[in-house]
């Protein structure tokens, strides 16, 4: 299945019936646990990551599949799915309804394709580089914003604008754009992605399964995502993503020496 657009139809099914898991619990008592990283864990994070699971395993049996929730299942495909079910799982413990579940594909290691399901909003993104990027069903781009001084930046934690040691940049950086705001996680990917605010940026707590629908996603609309660095090291637990008229200034800022 090397066309991706043919993968739409079931990520749009499988993102649909996800986000039904959800706002059953969204709208009732659930239990709170945390993980090792202190991070929450809730029974929507566990049943909706099954959920996928299986339903990948079904629909394609030999690609191998990463979860946040359960691990990996390796199988011999160039293919891997990577799941996260609840992206913003603190906002949804607040009833806070920024949240959303994500699903990328990977090819030969390489995310290549991401969908995003905001289940409260009933929005769904999904986009490659390829296909290019859609808004329920409709085609979308990021801003054509040129100046920081005219940009909007999205940040998940507003600690990090507080003046410290590592913060100074990201402080200056939110000096010189017009507005910042702090909806945080995928959901400030999706509003750069849309073409709704000009940067998202997560300085460094980010994991794989954050960020790998990201990629595909920004290019498909076309922009950017990358690491402080320009580049893709995950490992980095860093993101900015952005359209390209602005990617070179906010690199700039970055990396200038000091």
């Amino acid at each position: 299945m090397d066309n991706l657009h043919s993968f739409f139809p079931i990520l749009t099914e499988l993102s649909l019936r996800a986000g039904a898991i959800v706002r059953r619990y969204y709208n009732s008592h659930f239990d709170v646990e945390h993980k090792e990283d202190d991070s929450p864990v809730t029974q929507a994070d566990q049943e909706v990551e099954l959920f996928l699971r299986d339903s990948l395993e079904k629909h394609f049996p030999t690609y191998s599949i990463l979860g946040e929730e359960f691990g990996e299942t390796r199988k011999s495909s160039a293919y891997r799915w990577i799941i996260d079910p609840i992206d913003g799982t603190k906002s949804f413990v607040m009833r806070t309804p920024l949240f959303g579940t994500m699903i990328a594909l990977e090819r030969d290691g390489l995310p290549v394709l991401g969908s995003i399901y905001f289940p409260i909003q009933d929005q769904l993104l999904i986009g490659s580089a390829e296909t290019g990027t859609f808004l329920n069903g409709e085609r979308c781009w990021v801003s054509q914003t040129a100046e920081l001084s005219q940009a909007t930046m999205i940040i998940t934690d507003p600690r990090v604008l507080i003046a410290a040691a590592g913060n100074d940049q990201l402080v200056e950086l939110s000096q010189k754009v017009r507005l910042v705001r702090g909806f945080g996680d995928c959901y400030g990917y999706f509003l750069v992605a849309s073409g709704l605010a000009d940067v998202m940026i997560d300085p460094g707590a980010l994991k794989y399964y954050d960020v790998a629908p990201m990629p595909p996603i920004l290019q498909g609309a076309g922009g950017v995502f990358s690491t402080f660095k320009g580049d893709l090291d995950f490992s980095t637990g860093q993101g900015i993503a952005t359209n390209r008229l602005l990617h070179g200034q906010i690199l700039a800022a970055f990396n200038q020496s000091r």
